[in-house]
């Protein structure tokens, strides 16, 4: 498939999914917005507890050293699950509402990580989470829209195909073809999970290094 064939079947579907689009990337953002505010909102003894773990975790004097596959063992554990999930609930006609509440929790997470590695680290805190928070999560959003889209757009589908009572051999060709776009997405996706493990540890670390200490 050449790249114009791509990005024009990219386009269509966009445009044939443009409110799904709009529904899923709203939720993502209204959940990081929720996720920021949480922040501010947190009791101040929860607030000290994180604070006190986040410095120790990026306290150049830990010579612990960073655990490379234990970050990528975790960020698959925290990742590839939902993506399956959203499969599954589009093959479930009544998913719709859960992928929602998904793309609301994908929010939370990224916008209270982001606004409490500000707000407990200071300046130090910001760049440490351009390095550690925003790169893996360019790839991570756009697959989580992307596969909440094509969740929603097939639960439709086969919603309209039982109230019409029609369940044809395309259909189970639909299945697979839908398969196997979650399996693209799923490549797409372990990009943000190298990422996470090996690429942003690596320059938080000297992002640290280069401080010196961590502070406010």
């Amino acid at each position: 498939m050449s790249s114009n064939t791509l990005i024009s079947n990219i386009n269509k579907h966009i445009q044939e999914n443009f409110w799904l689009y709009i529904i899923s990337i709203l939720c993502v953002f209204t959940g990081i917005i929720l996720g920021i505010y949480s922040v501010k909102y947190m009791g101040q003894s929860e607030r000290n507890d994180l604070v006190n773990y986040l410095t120790n975790f990026v306290d150049p004097s830990n010579t612990s050293g960073i655990s490379y596959k234990l970050i990528f063992l975790q960020s698959i554990k925290n990742n590839l699950p939902v993506i399956i999930l959203l499969w599954f609930l589009g093959l479930t006609i009544v998913g719709i509402p859960i992928v929602i509440i998904i793309d609301l929790l994908k929010g939370f997470t990224v916008g209270f990580t982001f606004s409490f590695m500000i707000s407990g680290l200071g300046k130090s805190g910001i760049g440490i989470a351009i390095l550690g928070v925003l790169p893996q999560n360019i790839i991570y959003i756009p697959c989580i829209v992307f596969a909440s889209v094509v969740s929603m757009e097939f639960s439709i589908m086969l919603l309209k195909n039982k109230f019409n009572k029609q369940w044809t051999s395309s259909t189970s060709g639909r299945i697979l073809y839908y398969s196997v776009i979650f399996i693209i997405i799923i490549v797409v996706l372990f990009i943000g999970i190298i990422i996470e493990s090996y690429i942003a540890p690596y320059f938080v670390k000297n992002l640290i290094n280069s401080m010196g200490s961590v502070s406010k």
